[in-house]
């Protein structure tokens, strides 16, 4: 192996194009739905995904206190939120490297959690959004895109809906 990742040295959190400053960020599991085939000619049963169709993608923002970022996330409208990190990897015949991933989302508020006011501690206030739009970028390749409301899936450079949206007269 030539290079083995290592741990995220840095981070910048965008709402809405604003700067905000985060503790830690929960990203979604990535779970496809899948129905289950069975029937002559098959030995038992085959849960099949179905390309594109994902559970609920739900994105977890921690912050240090109750702050205006909380509440910007909680309306009603649409959020864009953008994650910008930086990745160490050690590669073999050079050492340290860094990697650039940026992770761009859209969603709205499923809730907040206010956390706990205890003095001289951080409140532990949470914001979760349920995502409709997830693209990944690793040094500048987009590596992962689904837009679950405008069927749009590509995923290693692939557009797997692409015939979907032919025969939806979407493309």
């Amino acid at each position: 192996m030539n290079q083995i990742p290592v741990k995220l040295v840095g981070l910048r959190s965008f709402l809405n194009g604003t700067e905000r400053a985060t503790a830690d960020i929960t990203l979604p599991s990535l779970t496809q739905m899948t129905d289950t085939l069975s029937g002559a000619g098959i030995l038992g049963e085959i849960d099949l995904p179905s390309p594109g169709h994902y559970s609920s993608l739900e994105l977890g923002i921690a912050w240090r206190t109750i702050n205006e970022g909380v509440f910007e996330i909680a309306g009603p409208e649409e959020n864009s939120l953008e994650f910008r990190g930086a990745f160490q990897e050690y590669v073999v015949s050079k050492g340290n490297v860094t990697k650039a991933v940026k992770i761009v989302a859209k969603g709205q508020s499923k809730g907040i959690d206010l956390g706990t006011l205890a003095q001289n501690a951080t409140t532990g206030t949470s914001n979760s959004v349920e995502l409709t739009y997830l693209k990944i970028f690793i040094d500048g390749s987009a590596w992962f895109e689904l837009d679950k409301l405008n069927y749009v899936f590509r995923i290693n450079g692939k557009d797997a809906l692409y015939d979907v949206r032919k025969a939806l007269g979407l493309a």
